[in-house]
């Protein structure tokens, strides 16, 4: 059953400043005991590996590289913070994981599981769903 207040949120970019806005989002709406859903896939999945050189191939624009430099929390804190403040799921893309042959545990702990376009799209069917 769709739940009204529920947010679902699709993060595809491999942008700093869009991966940081998601986790702002999850993290006052978690404050506000709203469910969220996000699910990671494309460019912005690389972001959440353990991997330093990895996780550092996604883009900075000059707003993000400002915010790095003021030691703003980063978009991992925060999403750390939301699963501590409220319902918050994060779904790794099973796709991206199988192409580059990774498991959950070549990511940062933050990922609930893994799961593919279709089984993101069937859990939020019906609630508002945001793309970045």
């Amino acid at each position: 059953m769709a739940d009204p207040q529920a947010i679902n949120i699709m993060l595809l970019s491999g942008d700093y400043a869009k991966i940081q806005a998601a986790a702002m989002l999850t993290t006052v709406a978690a404050s506000y005991g709203k469910p969220v859903r996000v699910f990671v896939s494309m460019e912005a999945l690389p972001a959440f590996h353990r991997d330093p050189e990895i996780a550092s191939s996604i883009t900075q624009g000059s707003v993000a590289r400002t915010l790095v430099q003021q030691g703003v929390e980063s978009y991992l804190e925060l999403f750390r913070q939301s699963k501590e403040l409220g319902p918050v799921t994060l779904y790794a893309c099973s796709l991206v994981m199988d192409v580059y042959h990774w498991t959950l545990g070549d990511l940062v702990d933050l990922f609930d599981d893994t799961l593919g376009v279709a089984g993101f799209l069937a859990k939020v069917e019906g609630e508002s769903t945001y793309t970045l």
